[in-house]
C-alpha cells in the first residue's frame, strides 16, 4: 500500500473515531459534516483536484438545504397528529424552518426555492439567524472529541479564525472571516471517502432523530423520510422533460408509451441533487434496472452534452428551468459528477441496460469529464 493511501486510511480512522467519541445531543454536527462532503465534491477541479478552502457561510447554507426537506410534518403514533421531528434540545434549526413552512402554507413537496420566493426579505432574516447558529456551534465544535470540560479539540479537518458561540452581529459583518482552511490533502481524501462516509453519517443521523422522538414508529419509513429522494415533488417537470427528450427514454432511446419515470442520473444515494441537470425521464423498467447504479460511458457522454453551452441539450434544459422555475446549478452538478466518476477504479461495473453492466473505462471517463 502506498504512503498516500496509508495517510488517507489514517485520516478515515480519525474521522470515524470523532464520530464515535462525540455524544451528539443534536444532529447539527452530522449535517455539517455531510454539507462539507457535498461542497468539496461539487468544487472538485479535474486539473487541480479538490478545493483547499471552503466558505463557512456556504457550509451553513448547505446545512439549511439538508434540513429543509425534513421539516414536513411526520406522522407520530396512532392517534397523534403529524409534527416536525425534534432534532436538537435548543436552537432547533428544523423547528424554525418548520415554522416558516407552516406560516407560508408550504406543502410537503415545496422546495427551498419555494420557501425563499414567498417572502425574500423575511427569508434572508431567517437565513442569517440560522447561518450564525451553524457558524457558532457545529462548525466551531465539529472537531472536538468528547463533551464538556473533558473535550479535546483536534483540528485535523480544517482550521478557522472565529471563536465558539460567535454571535450574529459578528457573522453579519462584511469583514467577518468565514474561511475554512482544509488541512493538506483533506479535500481529496473526503472525495474518495464520501461513498463510505455518507451512509454511515445518515445512519447515525436517523438514530439521533429516533432517540429524540422515542414515540415514533416504522424506522424504515423514517430513513426514507429523512434522506429519500421523494421529499420534493418532481411532477411539474415530468412533462417538460418528456417533451424535451422527444418522448424517448434517456437510457434505451426508445419511445415511452406510458407514464415516464423521473430519474436522478447521478444516483441520489451518491449525491442528493434534484436540480434540473441531474434529472432525466426514462421507462419505469429502465429506471428500476439502473436503480442506484452509476450509468455507463455512453449514457455519461449523452448526459454531459447538457453542460456544453451551445448544445441542443443545454438549450432544452435551460428552457425547462425557465418555464418551470426549477432550480439549475450546473457547476454543482458537474462537480459532483467529476467527484464520483474520476475516483472510480478501473473495472468498476457500470450499468448499461436492464441486467447488463460494463467495466469502467477510466481513461475515457477522464477524457469526457475533462472536456
Amino acid at each position: 500500500m502506498t504512503e498516500g493511501a496509508d495517510d488517507c486510511l489514517r485520516f478515515a480512522e480519525r474521522l470515524l473515531a470523532l464520530l464515535e467519541a462525540t455524544r451528539y445531543s443534536a444532529t447539527y454536527k452530522l449535517a455539517t459534516l455531510l454539507a462539507i462532503l457535498e461542497l468539496v465534491a461539487e468544487q472538485l477541479d479535474p486539473e487541480t483536484g479538490a478545493p483547499s478552502e471552503l466558505r463557512g457561510r456556504q457550509v451553513a447554507e448547505r446545512v439549511i438545504e439538508l434540513y429543509w426537506p425534513q421539516t414536513s410534518p411526520y406522522g407520530a403514533p396512532a392517534g397523534a397528529g403529524p409534527r416536525v421531528l425534534a432534532q436538537s434540545p435548543q436552537n432547533d434549526i428544523p423547528a424554525k424552518l418548520g415554522a416558516w413552512r407552516r406560516l407560508h402554507d408550504l406543502g410537503p413537496g415545496a422546495s427551498i426555492e419555494d420557501a425563499r420566493a414567498v417572502d425574500e426579505a423575511g427569508w434572508q432574516v431567517l437565513k442569517g439567524e440560522l447561518v450564525a447558529t451553524v457558524l457558532g456551534m457545529p462548525l466551531a465544535k465539529l472537531q472536538r472529541f468528547g463533551e464538556g470540560r473533558g473535550a479535546i479539540e483536534d483540528r485535523f479537518i480544517y482550521d478557522f479564525a472565529w471563536p465558539d458561540e460567535v454571535k450574529r452581529g459578528t457573522t453579519d459583518r462584511a469583514d467577518f472571516d468565514d474561511l475554512l482552511r482544509l488541512r493538506p490533502n483533506v479535500g481529496d481524501w473526503l472525495v474518495r471517502l464520501t461513498p463510505l462516509l455518507r451512509p454511515l453519517i445518515e445512519a447515525k443521523w436517523a438514530s439521533r432523530v429516533a432517540e429524540r422522538n422515542p414515540d415514533l414508529v416504522d424506522r424504515q419509513r423514517l430513513d426514507d423520510f429523512l434522506f429519500g429522494s421523494s421529499r420534493i415533488s418532481l411532477e411539474r417537470i415530468r412533462g417538460p422533460l418528456f417533451d424535451a427528450q422527444g418522448a424517448l427514454c434517456f437510457y434505451c432511446q426508445t419511445l415511452i408509451h406510458r407514464q415516464p419515470a423521473v430519474d436522478h442520473f447521478l444516483p441520489w444515494s451518491r449525491h442528493p441533487d434534484n436540480t434540473i441537470d441531474n434529472l432525466v425521464v426514462a421507462h419505469a423498467s429502465c429506471n428500476g434496472a439502473k436503480s442506484a447504479s452509476l450509468a455507463g460511458v455512453r449514457h455519461l457522454q449523452r448526459w454531459l452534452e447538457r453542460f456544453r453551452p451551445d448544445s441542443p441539450s443545454a438549450k432544452a434544459v435551460r428552457e425547462i428551468a425557465e418555464l418551470t422555475d426549477w432550480p439549475r446549478r450546473p457547476d454543482r452538478t458537474l462537480g459532483a459528477a467529476r467527484a464520483i466518476y474520476l475516483w472510480l477504479p478501473s473495472g468498476t461495473r457500470m450499468w448499461v441496460e436492464q441486467s447488463t453492466f460494463e467495466p469502467l473505462e477510466a481513461e475515457e471517463v477522464r477524457r469526457l469529464l475533462a472536456a
